[in-house]
């Protein structure tokens, strides 16, 4: 017998990607340039709260992101979230969709990677909602690669040696793309909000070690109109994932069951037959 089949939220609204799709096929603007800093500012609030519990997405792209007609924002799919405890060398390097990924997921793996790779697509996502188109569609590794560095520039020689301390190899392989010196973002994006060129200019950084936090996305300007640091949660423990492949259905469904009645807490709710 099954006690139950489904996980019932609110409703989301539509996807980011459909809403953009719409706005092609229709003509009709939903997502207008004075929307793009409130619904990014959503996004780093829910970044600042996930990576203070040492959970990565690792898969933030406009199909996992759901708006109301209201703008309100909500993350969805946390099927590649992993946790920032385990070892960074064990994460997987193929997740995220290719347009989104981050350099050092798809190129370089300079000790692992971090929370900095959610920050990379915000950066790409900021973009698309403003463009309306996405920012770096590849169709494979190699023509992303070639459309990252045309933009944000080749790696520098710093970069380049802590790809080389990482991977000797992975060096030669990226000295042997064409080297691009990284655009002027002013003109690259003129006709844009000065706020958002400089916003998306400090985010779109190769290195990782170099590129804006949520931290100091949330502090930036572009967001002054929005931002209230005293309503910023952050997680009050670290979240373990409970996500060992080698469990039984019947283990992921006591396991759902009592998140679901941590949440609950009446004494009243149905209880899993033991």
């Amino acid at each position: 017998m099954y006690w139950f089949r489904y996980v019932v939220t609110e409703y989301a609204g539509d996807s980011i990607v459909k809403i953009l799709h719409d706005q092609k096929v229709t003509g009709r603007t939903h997502i207008t340039p004075e929307h793009v800093p409130f619904i990014i500012y959503q996004l780093l609030r829910v970044l600042k709260y996930i990576h203070s519990a040492n959970i990565i997405h690792r898969d933030l792209k406009p199909g996992n992101l759901a708006l109301t007609s209201d703008s309100d924002l909500t993350v969805l799919d946390f099927g590649m979230a992993r946790s920032l405890e385990r070892t960074e060398t064990s994460l997987t390097q193929y997740v995220m969709t290719r347009w989104y990924r981050s350099p050092e997921v798809i190129y370089w793996n300079i000790d692992g990677y971090n929370e900095q790779v959610d920050v990379w697509s915000v950066g790409c996502i900021t973009a698309e909602l403003m463009l309306g188109q996405p920012l770096f569609p590849g169709e494979d590794t190699n023509a992303q690669y070639e459309m990252i560095t045309s933009l944000c520039g080749s790696p520098d020689e710093e970069l380049m040696r802590k790809i080389e301390a990482t991977s000797p190899a992975t060096r030669r392989v990226v000295e042997s793309y064409p080297f691009h010196k990284r655009q002027n973002f002013t003109q690259r994006f003129s006709g844009c909000p000065p706020l958002f060129i400089d916003f998306l200019d400090k985010i779109l950084v190769l290195d990782p070690e170099k590129r804006l936090t949520v931290e100091g996305s949330l502090s930036h300007p572009y967001f002054a109109d929005y931002v209230d640091a005293t309503d910023e949660p952050t997680a009050p423990s670290s979240f373990d994932l409970n996500d060992n492949p080698s469990r039984s259905r019947d283990e992921w469904k006591g396991i759902i069951w009592q998140e679901i009645q941590n949440f609950v807490g009446d004494d009243a709710s149905p209880k899993i037959p033991s």
